[in-house]
């Protein structure tokens, strides 16, 4: 037991979110996979990825956000969050408010089009505000410039003054469904594990867009892995017992308090894959969310860990260093035929599959160097794309409900959010964190 207690506490403490586990050295001799060596992808300098948008056009829409009309306090904060979130999207050019020259009060709710031509805008998102004591009634319209003053999109949201951002969301993610047939992701949030002090790590959420950060975990322990579980439930481990136990919010009793590690915990539905060792080393084990129910899925003899759901359920990717090094591997969801889908990288875990249905894409902290950057891997075809070079030591990555973003920790200060390449990398959360998760819709 003191071996898995001082693995867990050095990985929370020394380490965040790299894993490193005892017997998982840089290579074992004789289980050396060829291929285990070669070095990951790198990316070109000054050659920029290409993304498709809008079904074939590269550029990002060019979108204008003028302040709404009505309540001025209000209406500056509708203005900024609205602008940040096209920005965090990735499909949008926000346009600087300097270079609007169309008179906006005669406009109103409308639009003149030659005025907004002349800057390239494509699109214009107009809003009017309504705050009575602590309601608010949200207006907004949206213009596509080459239609001229009649709106494409007009919607209204009410709420009280403390859900501004999330009526906001709602808007633009109605903008994202209206252009791409898929409503955006806004309104989601991120649990991850933050060190307060030494001794204490928490466990947080936050509005993946940077607001609403809120402490779950209220011991003076070191709380860790969060997963988000049935009906926005979280699952993490933690030390408050004095051993490495599985808890859930809205219950005191540990889900699972196994002697040795109870961690990494991973849903699908209210299917529970989860790291146990108590048959001597850490394993996989699939069960229900309660606990109930618990079957060993790995049997190798290593170290399997960090388990990660398909979209479907049918199958599971894996760490282990069966083969040597830590690699990913993906078996089915019942165990047995794992298959070793990464062979680049001497250190390669953290995987995270994308939830879209049908998705292959997986992705994953890998070492390269000194230092760890942020990578996908196609499950079928094991082609590996790198999202990060060179900004420092990036790791943890999530992916979006919709797989257009993901989210990372970054030694530049804190969580950051790009898009599914790696590009428009914006810092949305400042300060330490690991072991990030993306919840559900």
């Amino acid at each position: 037991m003191s071996r898995f207690f001082g693995l867990v506490v050095g990985m929370a403490l020394l380490f965040g979110s790299v894993l490193v586990l005892p017997g998982m050295a840089e290579s074992k001799k004789g289980k050396k996979d060829k291929g285990s060596d070669e070095p990951l992808p790198v990316m070109a300098d000054n050659a920029p990825l290409e993304v498709e948008l809008w079904g074939g056009i590269r550029d990002l829409y060019k979108i204008a956000v003028p302040k709404p009309l009505g309540h001025a306090t209000a209406s500056g904060e509708v203005q900024s969050i609205q602008s940040n979130d096209f920005k965090l999207s990735s499909l949008f050019e926000v346009l600087s408010e300097k270079s609007y020259i169309a008179d906006l009060s005669a406009e109103g709710m409308s639009i003149e089009k030659d005025p907004w031509v002349q800057i390239g805008a494509q699109g214009v998102s107009k809003c009017r505000v309504k705050k009575s004591g602590d309601s608010l009634e949200l207006d907004f319209k949206l213009f596509e410039v080459a239609r001229g003053g009649k709106p494409v999109l007009s919607k209204r949201y009410s709420g009280s003054a403390k859900e501004l951002r999330s009526l906001v969301h709602k808007w633009v993610n109605d903008v994202i469904g209206y252009f791409t047939g898929e409503r955006g992701m806004f309104g989601t949030r991120l649990a991850f594990s933050r060190r307060i002090g030494p001794g204490t790590k928490h466990v947080f959420t936050a509005d993946w867009t940077g607001g609403d950060v809120g402490r779950v975990t209220r011991n003076n322990a070191i709380n860790l892995l969060p997963a988000w579980g049935p009906g926005g439930s979280i699952y993490y481990t933690s030390f408050v017992e004095g051993a490495p136990f599985l808890y859930r919010t809205g219950q005191r009793k540990a889900v699972l308090s196994e002697t040795g590690l109870n961690m990494g915990a991973a849903f699908h539905g209210g299917k529970m894959a989860v790291v146990l060792s108590r048959d001597g080393n850490p394993e996989i084990y699939v069960g229900n969310a309660d606990g109930s129910g618990l079957k060993r899925l790995t049997t190798s003899g290593s170290i399997d860990v960090s388990p990660s759901w398909s979209p479907d359920g049918s199958k599971i990717a894996f760490v282990s260093d069966r083969h040597g090094s830590p690699q990913i591997f993906v078996m089915g969801a019942g165990g047995g035929g794992a298959k070793r889908i990464t062979f680049k990288g001497s250190y390669n875990q953290t995987p995270c599959w994308c939830p879209r249905p049908g998705s292959n894409l997986i992705a994953f902290t890998g070492r390269d160097g000194g230092t760890y950057d942020i990578f996908t891997v196609n499950t079928s075809g094991g082609g590996i794309r790198r999202l990060t070079q060179k900004q420092g030591r990036n790791m943890d990555p999530a992916f979006s409900p919709d797989c257009r973003a993901v989210a990372f920790h970054s030694s530049r200060g804190g969580i950051f959010i790009s898009n599914a390449e790696g590009l428009n990398q914006n810092l949305v959360i400042k300060g330490a964190a690991d072991t990030i998760k993306w919840s559900p819709r």
